[in-house]
């Protein structure tokens, strides 16, 4: 406060004198480091891309209505799929397909169920964003408002400064693109008890029946690992496969798409899908590309039959099959060893890791 000696020496001057003094005074005072600071706003403590997008991933703000989040499709606790035969976009409307796990999906040579031409993160972000038909999240046409939305929130604005600090407008497009797609890149699952077994030494990670599962899984009678790589290790992997795979005659099966010809115009690609990976798949029902088999014994099962369950008459989807899908025969003891060996491909930790989850405390619902 002002001493008494300085109001003294105020009231002897002309009253605009007194004021600048006084002012002066004041403004002197303000500056000293013992005085009372009215607090500041506190600022993201985000200062990574990956950080920034883990906040928009779970942002509504990013899709036309404000109805839908990345995470409305791709939830933690399922590995980022979300448990539906085919997901949804706006206004309920129902997607062609699947929504697979993000996991690992930085070591994917290519993205999408049936797209080869996309093969990096950033072009595999903008596919829900902006694609029209259907609309996933709807940003085509809303663009403009859409950022005006990120840009209004004070708090928002300031993550993306931290995370780009060389931008004069750090809250566009290709930022919020770049943010996702670091995120995305970040989602790690890899402390399964088939890695700890295989490549920590931990000889007591894999329960027997999951051990005899794993020795069936990698035979020559099966051999899955020819086309599911993921779990094989880095020096024995092929380059990623296609798989060619009938539609089942029931349910979802029986729709339109037909996979990878879409794209190639090829014949040949009739029906083809791209091989998923397989960590966190006891997680992920309903499997393949529309979510036609509810469980993983169904998927034996139709391995089993190569692919014929239901029938699979159709010549063009018989042409499709790989040759690798041609059947084998499992007992009951065998079905059940192979399955524990799926299931032990099972990141628990990952699934409720709090580096990935929702940073506002609310799920996406």
């Amino acid at each position: 406060m002002v001493n008494r000696p300085i109001i003294a020496a105020l009231r002897r001057q002309p009253a605009w004198i007194a004021l600048l003094l006084l002012a002066v005074a004041l403004a002197a005072c303000a500056s000293l480091p013992w005085l009372p600071r009215a607090a500041e706003p506190a600022r993201s403590a985000s200062t990574t891309p990956a950080e920034l997008g883990r906040y928009l991933f779970y942002d509504r703000r990013l899709s036309a209505d404000e109805s839908r989040a990345c995470a409305s499709c791709h939830r933690q606790e399922r590995a980022f799929s979300d448990g539906l035969p085919t997901s949804t976009g706006l206004d309920g409307m129902l997607l062609r397909r699947n929504s697979p796990s993000l996991f690992n999906a930085s070591e994917l040579a290519t993205l999408t169920w049936a797209d080869p031409r996309i093969t990096s993160l950033e072009q595999q972000v903008t596919v829900p964003l902006f694609t029209a038909h259907p609309r996933e999240m709807g940003a085509a046409g809303s663009e403009h408002t859409i950022v005006a939305r990120l840009r209004a929130d004070r708090a928002t604005a300031e993550r993306f400064a931290a995370a780009f600090p060389g931008d004069l407008e750090p809250v566009r497009w290709a930022r919020v693109v770049e943010a996702l797609a670091a995120f995305t890149r970040s989602l790690e699952a890899r402390n399964t008890p088939y890695d700890r077994y295989v490549y920590y030494g931990e000889l007591d990670a894999l329960n027997p029946a999951a051990v005899r599962g794993m020795r069936l899984f990698f035979s020559s009678g099966l051999a899955c690992g020819h086309c599911h790589t993921d779990v094989v290790p880095p020096q024995q992997r092929t380059p990623p496969r296609w798989s060619a795979l009938d539609y089942i005659a029931t349910g979802a099966g029986q729709n339109d798409d037909r996979g990878l010809v879409e794209v190639s115009s090829r014949s040949s690609d009739a029906y083809r899908f791209r091989v998923p990976p397989l960590r966190n798949v006891a997680v992920t029902a309903p499997y393949m590309h529309d979510g036609s088999l509810p469980t993983l014994d169904a998927v034996l099962r139709f391995y089993e039959t190569a692919g014929r369950v239901g029938g699979g008459k159709e010549p063009e989807r018989r042409a499709a099959r790989h040759p690798l899908i041609a059947g084998f025969v499992l007992g009951d003891a065998e079905r059940a060893d192979l399955l524990a060996f799926l299931r032990a491909l099972t990141d628990t930790d990952a699934l409720r890791d709090p580096r990935y989850e929702d940073p506002a405390g609310d799920a996406v619902k």
